[in-house]
This record gives structure tokens, C-alpha cells and sequence, in this order.
């Protein structure tokens, strides 16, 4: 008719090796993996959930190109009963092995290559096991079966079934199903980043797009260079380090992402969606950028000198915004915000795990016809009320951390005595040396709370050992 497709065998192919081993052996060449034990670990169910959908013909349809009608005793006859129930006739010549009807009683709507897939294992025995093929004989799969559909209703159900329907984001996912971060199975296949890393591009989005948020136009998505900015890649692997970090349950530090799961228990740290997740990181950035422009400290006091000679067509607080996002702050940098966001999740996991916030009592619902701007302010409102105590705390972390030196080397001069420590921060190696002096610093100017679990944290990660040799 036009409307089925056509057989495409390594579809049906595929689907047979999926009833056979479950996904994702069925996307897997055994012959590929290194240790052969694997394919037993890897083993899953393979089911067919969704109905295969068919029109069963009238006697009266016209079918090809002479339009002819169905023989009688090829029919398939519905009869409706008094329950509203329907009784299915099949034809007589049903068992007969030269059965081949000219016009064929039934239509497949959608589900073809299901179809076809189990009848593979009796066109290819030789690649199955006998036991195999008897329970794909034996196998029942759903039908919604139609009666008396014209070819046009035919090609309008294909169309909403394959056309129409909408495919879930991996970024969704990460919401509605928390344990699939942290399946062993579905990390060995598409690797463990695949639902992190969209959450995190989708978050890094929000934030550059967001008109409260402090990275509003300040994350470079395309490409290129910039003082002042960050590229979307490293503020992706800064939350991918941090916020949405894998919980390892092994030896270790054993600190997990705040918006993680932990691995094999499933359990969930924060039941948060995206828009809340994005609402909490626009907060905290903000708590660091208010702070940081009003600090006394003796690195912003250097810097708006400099800024002073240089920039004196600025006014006071446009110089003090350069200390948060100008060309020689940390923290508009890839090392900074890593740093802060790592340091950050620290102290808000182990906080958390302590039951001293109440991150756990927010709850938020996203309302119809809000866009994702809109979204994300109604829940940064919510959250500024319901969570009183988590604001404290962060903002007790980043007014300490305002104080903490935030200058690039490039802003120093070479015989500056604080010059060797801030070079300290470059290369990949300053990710782990920009974290342990800022938990250090904490430890040592941070109030009581905040102080307390910086050098917990320090503990937890070695860095005690590391300081003491210095």
C-alpha cells in the first residue's frame, strides 16, 4: 500500500539479538569485548512492551491495483457479543501450507520489523539454539487490532505513532529515573557521562541565559577566547566535578555530587529537578559575587588601585564588579570556578549529610506555560523563603571566601610575594591545589560551622598530610 515499510533486515536483526540478551548486549559485538565473561554481567531482560497495531480487513474493502475484495474464506471474521466483547474467527485455511491469499486478511499498521524479527530464528536456524526458537514461538506480544480501516486512517495512525511522538531527553531522564546515573550496566555502555554531562550543558545554559544569574551572557558557547568569560566546555566539566559528581563507594574520599545519586543504593541526595537545580546555582554565584564586590581584602585592594590608574573613567562600583568578572579574577576563570564549585559541593554534602540544612524540604512543582527563565525565578523565590538556613550557610561560605586572593599570576608582578602561590594555580594541577587552599582557608577564617567541616573535609581528602610538609 505504501504505507508499511519496507523489511530492513539489520533492524529486525537487532530486535531478535534484544528478545535473545536485552539491551545493550543487543547493540554489542560479543567478538569485541575483551573479557567474554562480561556478556553474563551485562544480560537483560528483552521484552516487547508496545503493541504491534494491524487493520483487520471487511469483506466489502477493495485492496491493489485492480481493487479487488478479499476471498470469503481468507477473512478474518469480528463478531461483537452482548458483553461488548468481540470474538475473533481466523480462516479455515489457516494451517494449510499453501495458504497465500491474494488479498491478505490483515494489515500491519506498525511493528513490521517485530514481526519480522521473529521469524528470523526459522530463516536463520543455525544461529539459534532450538530452546531459543521454541520460546520465541511460545512468545505473546500486545496487538491493538483495528477493523475496517480505510488506507487513509492507515497512513494517519503511522503518522502520529512514529511522527509525532516526542523522544525524552537524556536531561529529563536524569530527573525522572535518578538511579540510571549510577547503572553499572548503562555506564559500561554509553559511558558514565552521557545523562551528567546534558544536565550540566542544560544547567550551563540556564545560567548563561538567566537574567538574575551573575554568568548572564558571560559563558562563551561558540568558541573562542575572552577575558571576563568562561567556554560552556569548562563550566560543564566544573559541574560535572562537582554538583554532578559520581558518588564512588569505594575507598576514597567517598563526597559525592549535591545533585547526584549514590551508586548502587539509588538513593537520591536532592529529589530536585532541573529549574531547581539551576535556581540554587544562580543563588550561590550570586551570595560570591556580592561578596566578593564589597570585600576590604588586601587582594580587591590591590586590584582597584591598579584598576584606578588604569580605568579611571570607571566609576567605583564598575570597578568593583571587575573584582567578581573582570580579566584578572579567578573567579572568571576556568580555575576559579572550578574551585569554588568544588569547594562549594564539599561543604554542602557533608553539611547534608549531617542534617544541618534543610536543602531536603524544598519541594517545588513547575507551573503550566512557564518558560524556563520564568521557571527557574519562581523557584529561586521559593527556595529564598522555604530554605533560610542553606542560605546562611553558603553565604557564610562565600563572604569568607571574598577574602580569599582571587588574582590571576598575569595580574601580579613577578617579584610579588604572592606571585609564586597564584602561578601554583595554572595548569591541570591547580584544580587540586586551588581547592586545598581554599578549603584551608576556610578552615582557618571561616566561622565555627563552615570551619569545622573544611578541616573535616581537608581530612577526607588527604590534604592535611600535604599541608603539614610544606
Amino acid at each position: 500500500m505504501g504505507i508499511q515499510r519496507r523489511h530492513d533486515p539489520d533492524r529486525s536483526a537487532e530486535i531478535l539479538r534484544y528478545l535473545q540478551s536485552g539491551f545493550p548486549l543487543s547493540r554489542i559485538d560479543p567478538k569485541k569485548l575483551v573479557d567474554p565473561n562480561e556478556i553474563q554481567t551485562l544480560r537483560m531482560p528483552g521484552w516487547l512492551p508496545t503493541a504491534i497495531v494491524v487493520n483487520i480487513l471487511r469483506p466489502t474493502d477493495q485492496r491493489g491495483p485492480k481493487r479487488r475484495q478479499i476471498e470469503a474464506g481468507d477473512l478474518v471474521k469480528v463478531m461483537h457479543t452482548k458483553n461488548s466483547v468481540a470474538e475473533i474467527q481466523l480462516p479455515g485455511k489457516l494451517g494449510e501450507q499453501d495458504w497465500q491469499p491474494i488479498i491478505h486478511p490483515i494489515e500491519v499498521v506498525d511493528g513490521q520489523h517485530r514481526l519480522w524479527a521473529l521469524e528470523e530464528p526459522e530463516e536463520e536456524e543455525e544461529k539459534w539454539s532450538a530452546d531459543f526458537r521454541n520460546k520465541i514461538r511460545e512468545l505473546e506480544i500486545p496487538v491493538v487490532a483495528f477493523h475496517g480501516l480505510d488506507t487513509s486512517w492507515q497512513a494517519y495512525l503511522f503518522y502520529t505513532i512514529n511522527q509525532l511522538s516526542k523522544r525524552i531527553t537524556t536531561s529529563m531522564v536524569f530527573d525522572l529515573y535518578p538511579l540510571l546515573r549510577t547503572e553499572e550496566w548503562l555506564l559500561r555502555f554509553e559511558g558514565p557521562d552521557i545523562y551528567r554531562q546534558t544536565r550540566a550543558q542544560d544547567l550551563v545554559i540556564l545560567l548563561w541565559s538567566h537574567p538574575e544569574s551573575p554568568w548572564k551572557d558571560r559563558i562563551i558557547r561558540l568558541g573562542g577566547r575572552e577575558k571576563g568569560k568562561i567556554t560552556q566546555a569548562a563550566f560543564i566539566n566544573s559541574l560535572m566535578s562537582s554538583f554532578i559528581r559520581r558518588y564512588t563507594s569505594g575507598s576514597g574520599t567517598r563526597i559525592g555530587g549535591l545533585f547526584g545519586s549514590r551508586q548502587r543504593t539509588h538513593e537520591i541526595e536532592l529529589n530536585w529537578v532541573r529549574e531547581q537545580q539551576a535556581a540554587f546555582l544562580i543563588m550561590c554565584w550570586r551570595l560570591i559575587r556580592n561578596a566578593v564586590i564589597k570585600t576590604r581584602a588586601q587582594w580587591a585592594t590591590a586590584l582597584l588601585r591598579k584598576y584606578e590608574q588604569e580605568l579611571s573613567n570607571y566609576s567605583e562600583p564598575q570597578r568593583r564588579e571587575l573584582l567578581f568578572s573582570g580579566p584578572d579574577t579567578q573567579l572568571a576563570a576556568d580555575q576559579g570556578v572550578r574551585g569554588y564549585m568544588k569547594v562549594l559541593n564539599d561543604l554542602l554534602w557533608v553539611a547534608n549529610e549531617n542534617n544541618e540544612l534543610d536543602l531536603r524540604e524544598w519541594d517545588w512543582v513547575r507551573k503550566t506555560k512557564q518558560d524556563d527563565n520564568v521557571a527557574v525565578s519562581d523557584a529561586l523565590r521559593q527556595f529564598e523563603r522555604r530554605c533560610v538556613k542553606s542560605i546562611r550557610y553558603v553565604s557564610s561560605i562565600a563572604e569568607t571566601l571574598a577574602d580569599f586572593d582571587w588574582r590571576l599570576p598575569s595580574a601580579l608582578s613577578p617579584t610579588d610575594t604572592n606571585y609564586a602561590t597564584q602561578a601554583m594555580y595554572r595548569g591541570s594541577s591547580g584544580y587540586r591545589e586551588i581547592r586545598r587552599r581554599m578549603l584551608a582557608f576556610i578552615k582557618e577564617k571561616g566561622a565555627k560551622q563552615i570551619s569545622n567541616l573544611a578541616s573535616e573535609i581537608l581530612e577526607k581528602l588527604g590534604y592535611d598530610a600535604e599541608e603539614a610538609e610544606e
